[in-house]
């Protein structure tokens, strides 16, 4: 059977780690290990660490805190699993969670990670499940990462190889560094996407440190991303990107009421990357703005 190595960055979130753990300690797949990367919490998280002792869990502490990219980086160096999980000390695995992604990577041996669907929580007690196609399936998915499709830590099992040969997170960006890593695994091969949700990802205050230039950093992991693409994608990743950004303006346009404004500039971006157009990741969010811009636009 493969190990699977969960590994779970945490500084000061003490009540929701406790949870987060519970729901590994769960799981139906049982040849785990879990590796907690104690980013020098001053709450009571190393109190608890101390308290846990299921022998399949252990723990590191870092004297200052080094920022989640050396956390994971830390762990990944640890980690004794075939396959690897990067958990956030918020959210929380369904109990087939593990099984589910294994399986998924044993029925696509070409697949470098697996990713399903979460279930998104907000502070107001709402939820919805986060979309995803109806059906399982393996493919490149570098144009979708680029235009700015995403999957949390939680909701991803990589092929911990792969993972040691990009060489793991890249710790001089301060934010954005799991972006990076998607790009990476997504230009290398094959990504299997899973239905089921695996994932329960909770808002709450205090959950995003993103820093000030939080755009500046996204638009510099976009630029290094293209800048690394054969020369003869340069031109589609810039397309792609460019598609990204209409895409955004269209949405904003029709959420302050100018629908025929919105429908120009998705219109555009459909011209300017057309092969998203087929895309079972990021083609129906696209369409669905398109069709919300051209109905309002005919409401009387």
């Amino acid at each position: 059977m493969t190990l699977v190595s969960v590994v779970i960055p945490t500084r000061n979130r003490h009540q929701f780690l406790s949870e987060t753990v519970a729901s590994v300690q769960e799981q139906t797949f049982l040849d785990w290990e879990l590796i907690i990367v104690d980013e020098a919490s001053n709450d009571e998280t190393p109190v608890y660490l101390r308290s846990l002792s299921d022998p399949r869990i252990r723990f590191t502490r870092h004297a200052y805190a080094q920022g989640v990219a050396a956390a994971r980086n830390t762990g990944l160096a640890q980690a004794g699993g075939e396959l690897v999980m990067f958990l956030d000390d918020d959210d929380l695995l369904r109990s087939d969670a593990l099984d589910t992604l294994r399986r998924a990577l044993a029925d696509y041996p070409d697949a470098l990670a697996a990713s399903a669907a979460c279930r998104l929580f907000r502070e107001t007690g709402d939820s919805d499940r986060v979309y995803r196609p109806a059906r399982a399936y393996s493919r490149r998915i570098w144009r979708e990462v680029l235009f700015g499709w995403w999957s949390n830590s939680g909701q991803n099992l990589y092929r911990t190889a792969v993972i040691r040969d990009i060489g793991g997170f890249d710790t001089a960006l301060r934010a954005g560094e799991d972006r990076m890593l998607w790009l990476e695994i997504a230009r290398r091969g094959n990504v299997c996407l899973v239905p089921t949700v695996a994932m329960e990802y909770r808002q709450h205050p205090g959950q995003f440190t993103q820093s000030s230039d939080w755009e500046a950093e996204r638009q510099l992991i976009w630029q290094r991303f293209i800048h690394s693409l054969p020369p003869s994608l340069h031109a589609e990743g810039v397309a792609i990107r460019r598609a990204a950004a209409l895409t955004a303006d269209a949405e904003a346009a029709r959420a302050a009421g100018h629908f025929y404004t919105g429908a120009r500039l998705q219109c555009a971006a459909f011209v300017a990357a057309p092969r998203l157009l087929v895309s079972p990741l990021v083609a129906r969010p696209m369409y669905w703005n398109f069709k919300k811009c051209v109905q309002r636009r005919r409401t009387p």
